[in-house]
């Protein structure tokens, strides 16, 4: 049999070359779709997290907001206590508190009395007790 050509073999020789740079360039094409999906993926990953610690701030700055008001109507329970005769070391015994939680607590009554403008009522009357008058008629 004949030996091919040397422009046979050449052309033979680049037809494999070009199939072979055909199949580096797929998979080169094919792995730069595969980064962008990763990159994509991973920002929305970040814009759940942001998302997520946003929601989360708001619903533990509400929560303390709620916490200090929760705390302030405690402390005007405190005061309530004081205002109706209590003395103060009953008060704190009676509420499991020290001394020192007390009179924090009544600092704090005092304080909402001033950031409002207005003075609360220092008992309610619940109807049970009547009036001094009422019992001299």
């Amino acid at each position: 049999m004949a030996a091919p050509r040397k422009s046979a073999q050449q052309l033979a020789a680049r037809e494999k070359a070009r199939a072979k740079a055909q199949e580096l360039t797929a998979r080169h094409e094919k792995l730069i779709d595969l980064a962008a999906e990763f990159f994509e993926h991973q920002e929305q990953a970040e814009q759940v997290r942001a998302e997520a610690q946003r929601k989360a701030d708001a619903l533990l700055a509400k929560a303390e907001e709620d916490a200090q008001e929760a705390t302030r109507n405690a402390a005007n329970t405190v005061r309530a206590m004081v205002d109706a005769g209590e003395v103060k070391s009953a008060v704190a015994a009676r509420l499991g508190l020290g001394g020192a939680e007390v009179k924090k607590m009544l600092d704090l009554a005092a304080a909402g009395d001033q950031n409002t403008g207005h003075q609360e009522p220092n008992v309610e009357d619940d109807g049970d007790e009547q009036p001094a008058a009422a019992h001299a008629a």
